[in-house]
């Protein structure tokens, strides 16, 4: 069986290009990948470094996920209310000081580290909010204004996650009321921070990434929706802290959680619904499959979680918080890297089309693997660690992550055309 090789450019295709709208965001993009290459040598070598599999968590959470959603935040939301200019260059790296400071303080459960860094987090984050809310009132009139309204709603879930984080980290809380703000933690950083400002951004740039149109009237729909959902996730994660008091209005606060899970779940399955319509009837990009495994996973796991914290269920959480960041966040990150790619890439029209063209090659496979990956990966973490399955999981997963990458760094060989 032959594969198609990788293109090279060809003569004539060096026409200079302008710089990608998304230059701006290429040094939190560089930062995440690096954060991701970590990740994966920590999957890779288990127990053995400092923190285990556990610190892979916030390697991809901290590292990964707060780089790609406070710069893509920032540059979808001065595109919807057509503010000029970029965050100032050294916001990357004072964010960057925060996040090594908590990840180098978690292994060696040194609480003025995590404090440190949770302060510097919070403090950049708040600022980002800020920048976001003066965008959004001074866009009178902008027809996708509500997009930058629920960016800040996820930077306020991770207000709250990172104050629990922090009192996690310097070991304050013990019994239930640690499994109570763990829990509260992790849902307003994964569904919160990550999946309020994916689902706002889904109902825009899902579509584009696909190179298609989103249906009449979803973007109106979607602003109303996530409004609701966001209120019932705010809601549910206080609850879900306050549950810390167990016995009967434990389980009562857990019933009245789920409930507000129930009404994100329902906003976000409304919300991928018509973008999954939309992106299955175009033709096949690179990102098309990842996007319809997001719209697929997204609700399921949403679904799943308000039925897991209503029930008490807590068996089945590290199954859902595998699916979530596996399924949902690391498959929409990486949809939206292969669509960037040809652009951040290439320095010409030509070499742009080589990157893209690069990456259309086995796009449907890469994505059932990535598929099975992540189901492998969810039934080994729902047998409580099965280690066969997750390993097969991992693998999979870090393999096409490899493919993708090689395919999107594969040198640009430019020939020069010939002369008579």
């Amino acid at each position: 069986m032959t594969h198609p090789s990788l293109p090279v450019l060809r003569p004539g295709h060096g026409k200079p290009r302008g710089a990608s709208p998304f230059a701006a965001s290429a040094p939190s993009i560089l930062l995440a990948l690096g954060y991701a290459l970590a990740l994966v040598v920590w999957l890779v070598a288990g127990d053995v470094l400092p923190g285990g599999r556990t610190f892979a968590i916030h390697l991809f959470t901290l590292g990964v996920l707060t780089n790609l959603v406070l710069t893509f935040s920032e540059h979808f939301a001065r595109t919807v209310t057509r503010t000029p200019g970029e965050r100032a260059w050294w916001w990357p790296l004072v964010t960057n000081l925060g996040i090594l400071l908590v990840l180098v303080g978690l292994p060696g459960r040194s609480a003025p580290a995590v404090a440190a860094g949770s302060l510097v987090l919070i403090g950049t984050v708040t600022a980002a909010y800020v920048r976001l809310r003066r965008m959004r009132r001074a866009a009178v009139g902008a027809r996708f204004a509500w997009i930058v309204r629920i960016y800040e709603r996820a930077h306020g879930a991770f207000l709250h996650g990172a104050f629990f984080g922090g009192l996690l980290g310097i070991g304050v809380l013990t019994g239930s009321w640690f499994a109570a703000t763990r829990v509260a933690h992790l849902h307003a950083n994964v569904l919160g921070w990550g999946g309020l400002t994916l689902l706002a951004t889904l109902v825009f740039f899902g579509p584009t990434m696909a190179r298609t149109r989103i249906e009449p009237g979803a973007d109106e729909r979607a602003a109303r929706l996530l409004r609701h959902g966001a209120t019932g996730l705010g809601v549910a994660i206080v609850l879900l802290f306050l549950a810390g008091v167990g016995g009967a209005w434990g389980t009562a606060l857990h019933v009245t959680a789920g409930v507000g899970l129930a009404v994100y779940a329902l906003a976000a399955t409304l919300v991928c619904l018509p973008v999954g319509r939309a992106v299955w009837g175009a033709r096949v990009t690179a990102a098309r499959p990842l996007v319809l495994g997001v719209c697929l996973w997204f609700p399921l796991v949403a679904w799943a979680d308000a039925v897991v914290v209503a029930t008490e269920a807590w068996r089945w959480l590290d199954a859902l918080g595998v699916a979530a960041l596996t399924g949902v966040l690391a498959q929409a990150i990486a949809a939206t890297l292969v669509y960037l790619a040809p652009m951040l890439r290439g320095r010409s029209t030509g070499s742009r089309e080589t990157v893209r063209i690069r990456l259309e090659v086995g796009a449907r496979t890469r994505a059932v693997a990535i598929g099975v990956g992540v189901l492998l990966c969810v039934l080994g973490a729902a047998r409580l660690g099965d280690l066969p399955l997750l390993g097969a999981g991992w693998t999979l997963l870090i393999a096409t992550l490899l493919v993708t990458v090689a395919q999107a760094l594969w040198p640009l060989r430019e020939t020069a055309p010939q002369t008579g």
